[in-house]
Order: C-alpha cells, then structure tokens, then sequence
C-alpha cells in the first residue's frame, strides 16, 4: 500500500462517502452494531470509491483510555485461520471479540461501525450510526487500534473454513 501525504478524512470525502452510501440504499450505520467484519468488508469498494484510493481492511483490538473494548490474541487469529470460526467460538460471548476498520494509505483510521456497537455495550443510543476517522491520537474518546490482521485475504480464507457466515457481498 502506497503510503500517501495529507489527509483524507475530509469534509469533502466525507460527503463523496455519504452520496455513496445512500445511492446504494444505506441511510443508517446504526444496525451495524457488533457487525463490524460484514459491513466493513461489504462496503470496502464504496469507500475506496468514494476517497479515491486503495484501503486495506484492518482487525485487531481497541481501547478505549485504559479499557479494552475488543481485545483478541494472536492465537485467536491463528485459530481461525486453522480452523476457521464455528458455533463453539460463540459458547463465552455473545460475538467477535475483535474490531474491523479501515486503515487509508496514508495511515489515518476510518471506523464505520465501532460507535454503534459502543452505543449498545454503553446504553448511550445517541451515538449509533456515527462515523469516526482521522489521525488516531485524535479521534475522541482516543480509541487506541492495535491491528492485528491486514486485508481482505486472510477473511476469505477462514470464511471458506467457518460454519458461521462472516462476509457479506
């Protein structure tokens, strides 16, 4: 990935991001709480559509402050690669516990879907369907992202290996 000066979290790709979104029917980021891997791998091509530039798929863990809002290990990443994801992996928790965003060439963050999930997990409704981007130290709260995994490949391998849907076209 070509790394790319200035930035492109702007007012104008935000618009271009927008017109995008709602050509193809999407009004609302709020349903995408807890379903960060499915819209951000479906909605990659708008995106890199709408800021004009290649974007690589991103997954790891977040904090918020000192708090870890998903936080994997590498051995869950190397188990799914394995063997990819199954019911079993839902038997502790109600989902994923890893965070899927969007990192742009020129290393700034774009999260479509972390605020709506967050709005769930706090009760503060206010904040689904928000949209975050930029340099990280400055995007508020300061979500810390620590990436773990890069690109759209190593989820079309485990997908072809899960019995749990995970991507959606």
């Amino acid at each position: 990935m070509p790394i790319v000066s200035g930035d492109l979290v702007t007012q104008i790709n935000g618009q271009n991001l927008t017109a995008r979104l709602t050509a193809a029917g999407i009004t609302s980021l709020v349903g995408s709480a807890f379903q960060c891997l499915k819209w951000s791998y479906a909605l990659l091509p708008l995106v890199e559509e709408a800021l004009g530039c290649k974007i690589t798929l991103t997954a790891g863990s977040v904090y918020i402050e000192d708090s870890a809002a998903f936080d994997p290990s590498y051995d869950d990443f190397l188990h799914w690669r394995d063997l990819g994801i199954t019911t079993s992996d839902f038997v502790e928790t109600k989902g994923f516990n890893f965070h899927v965003w969007y990192t742009l060439p020129n290393l700034q963050v774009l999260d479509l879907t972390l605020w709506s999930s967050l709005a769930v997990t706090w009760n503060r409704p206010p904040l689904a369907g928000r949209v975050d981007g930029g340099w990280p130290d400055n995007i508020a709260p300061h979500p810390r992202f620590v990436p773990m995994v890069l690109g759209t490949g190593y989820w079309e391998h485990v997908q072809a290996r899960s019995e749990v849907p995970l991507l959606s076209d």
